[in-house]
């Protein structure tokens, strides 16, 4: 059994310039903004995360990405997230995870 899921459409009011830079594909224009909402999620998970609300392995849940990809996230976002790098190179128990 496959689930389908609804399609919609959308319309946006972008300025010009960022108008003129879109993709005519709509294939493309949706890749753009999974994209762009990915990105929106992981920066609202680490605000979060910065301001103390949640661990870094929360904040990853919330984000719909694994820990070891937020890691390097959070530190492009000017984060030095207290990780033990030995700790990314086998499997994370919950309670390890827990405190990151």
């Amino acid at each position: 059994m496959t689930t389908q899921t609804a399609i919609r459409t959308l319309v946006l009011q972008v300025p010009g310039p960022l108008a003129e830079q879109m993709p005519k594909n709509s294939e493309e224009q949706r890749e753009v903004i999974l994209l762009g909402l990915q990105q929106l999620r992981v920066k609202r998970a680490l605000e979060q995360y910065r301001r103390g609300e949640c661990t870094l392995a929360y904040a990853a849940q919330k984000a719909g990405v694994t820990l070891r990809e937020m890691i390097p996230l959070a530190y492009a976002h000017g984060l030095k997230p207290n990780v033990d790098p030995s700790l990314l190179e086998g499997e994370l128990t919950t309670e390890q995870a827990a405190h990151l």
